[in-house]
């Protein structure tokens, strides 16, 4: 197996932009969810940081922009980051957001060359869908969001506001949301969007 250390500073893993799930939390207004988030995630077993770039163990602090660190998948090691982001010009109208990001490079060399996730038809690790559908159902429980997606370099391309009227959802992502919001979603948008209650 290969060390974690070298694992989390190998160069070659971290180019090909992001496979990620990204989740719309709630107005920037209120930050303490950004902070339940983030807590949540590094204090899960299979989830091993954060690190700084020399892999020294840093403090979870939510006005860091990103995360670094390392997720055990079906007994795979691969390294991840995560972002919060909080929208804030203006913060009445801006929405805090929590990416998990996995480099294509890193996956396609932990799974395998065939698991690419940037082409016109993706072929994502099962494990890291599984994870990131684990993973939205908890954090949902901790916090009721507005949107989460799931896709290839998606981050901040979709609101919620955009399942309301039409959209072209050429990448086919995956959507989630909390059965309450289901009535505020297009029906022709319906069958794109899972609920996760």
């Amino acid at each position: 197996m290969t060390d974690k250390k070298d694992l989390f500073l190998d160069e070659k893993l971290r180019t090909g932009g992001f496979y990620e799930l990204c989740i719309q939390i709630c107005p920037s207004i209120h930050s303490q969810p950004i902070k339940l988030y983030t807590d949540f995630l590094w204090s899960l077993d299979n989830v091993d940081g954060p690190y700084d770039n020399e892999f020294n163990r840093t403090t979870i602090d939510i006005k860091n922009y990103e995360h670094k660190g390392l997720l055990t998948v079906d007994n795979k090691l691969i390294p991840f980051k995560t972002f919060t982001i909080r929208e804030e010009d203006p913060i009445e109208t801006g929405f805090n957001w929590f990416d998990i990001s996995i480099y294509t490079s890193a996956i396609e060399h932990v799974f395998g060359d065939n698991y690419k996730t940037w082409t016109e038809n993706p072929n994502p690790p099962k494990a890291i869908i599984n994870f990131f559908q684990e993973t939205i159902k908890e954090l949902y429980k901790i916090y009721p969001f507005q949107l989460a997606f799931i896709d290839f370099e998606v981050s901040g391309q979709y609101y919620l506001d955009d399942l309301k009227g039409q959209i072209t959802n050429w990448t086919k992502t995956k959507f989630y949301i909390g059965q309450g919001n289901m009535k505020l979603i297009a029906e022709e948008n319906k069958e794109m969007v899972t609920i996760i209650e």
